[in-house]
């Protein structure tokens, strides 16, 4: 099993002529500040025992929710024991994009909109902001709006209008799930490419507690790591 790239928080190998297996390691990210962060772009020089398996066990509970209501994801198979998956091969939008959804205003989306007035950590929304931004750990993964998706040519306007639809849908869901586990979801970042066999979209990457802000409905308290994996059960 040769390795084909390693990334943040994540090692891909070569799995098959359509497939890749990943392994989800206790790599962690961090922001400027030095604080573990789901968006930062460094990687933390402490690792986070048992970051892996939570990430991966969350990750396949909340693919199998979606798939369970059409929205298509890499995952083929996954295996706690060996904390991998088997995921099909992505053709990625170059330089590769992500997808944010917000319930409350915190961390980037704070300190870019600072100097607007009444814009203060923990505001609440009265629908969810949807964004989407480049990956570009040199900028900072700066926001970019769908006209100039298309006219930089990462997507065309059908594909970019067809995503945003299929991307909400699987926001609103992956919104609702946490709402049934008792965890109010302040915001959440998502990544889809094409599958590079069929050319179809598919959700990639994972969906876990590195890539959310979650809090406990009754305590308020943030709950991340292991104790937020526990509630997506596979």
């Amino acid at each position: 099993m040769s390795l084909i790239y390693r990334g943040k928080t994540k090692d891909v190998y070569e799995d098959g002529p359509h497939t890749v297996r990943l392994v989800f390691t206790d790599r962690v990210t961090q922001n400027l500040q030095g604080e573990i962060d789901p968006g930062g772009n460094q990687v933390a020089e402490t690792l986070a025992p048992g970051n892996g398996l939570a990430c991966l066990s969350m990750t396949a509970g909340i693919f199998k929710e979606l798939a369970g209501i059409g929205i298509p994801t890499h995952m083929v198979s996954y295996d706690l024991g060996a904390v991998s998956m088997i995921s099909r091969k992505a053709a990625l939008f170059k330089p590769g994009l992500e997808w944010v959804a917000r319930w409350v205003g915190t961390g980037s989306f704070v300190r870019r909109y600072a100097s607007v007035p009444g814009v203060k950590d923990g505001m609440r929304f009265a629908s969810p902001v949807f964004e989407i931004t480049l990956k570009d750990d040199a900028g900072q993964d700066p926001p970019i709006v769908p006209s100039a998706i298309v006219a930089v040519g990462i997507m065309s306007e059908e594909e970019i209008t067809a995503l945003m639809e299929v991307n909400q849908k699987a926001l609103r869901r992956i919104h609702k799930l946490f709402e049934e586990k008792g965890l109010d979801l302040w915001d959440i970042k998502i990544e889809w490419a094409k599958d590079a066999e069929t050319g179809a979209f598919m959700l990639i990457d994972e969906v876990s507690p590195g890539s959310c802000r979650a809090f406990d409905v009754n305590s308020k308290k943030r709950i991340t790591g292991s104790e937020l994996a526990g509630r997506f059960t596979v």
